[in-house]
């Protein structure tokens, strides 16, 4: 019976601790190389509700093409889409690492009002970058 409930617990597709941010950045790097492989003659204009509904981008539009543009290598390019979706698939890979899950534990034992301020405030840039990028502002 003891020797069921240890099988239970370990399961072949489990990842070393280590081998987390590589495989976070293996998967998001396939994804976005496949994503630039594929090309869509009849994609829409954008996938964005807001942006379709009120020509106003969200801080997110363009995250598909940063991916895009990332996946063929054009890393500038990527960046300029939308920094947010850019830097934001960055810290997702980190925050896998023993730097990053520390971080992490940081940034939740700041109180909320912090974390909500700060949120808006890059969400904020965000929008701003795309209202530029758009020629909106």
């Amino acid at each position: 019976m003891h020797g069921i409930a240890a099988s239970r617990t370990s399961s072949p597709l489990t990842v070393p601790a280590g081998w987390v941010p590589l495989r976070r950045f293996a998967v998001m790097g396939a994804a976005a190389i496949a994503l630039g492989a594929v090309q869509l003659p009849h994609r829409p204009h954008t996938l964005c509700l807001l942006r379709a509904v009120t020509g106003i981008p969200c801080p997110l539009c363009g995250g598909t093409t940063a991916a895009v543009q990332v996946g063929q290598g054009h890393l500038a390019a990527g960046l300029a889409a939308n920094p947010l979706a850019f830097f934001g698939a960055i810290v997702l890979v980190l925050a896998a690492t023993p730097w990053g899950r520390r971080a992490v534990g940081s940034w939740r034992r700041q109180p909320a009002t912090v974390r909500v301020l700060l949120g808006t405030a890059v969400l904020t840039a965000g929008e701003c970058w795309q209202l530029a990028r758009f020629g909106l502002i």
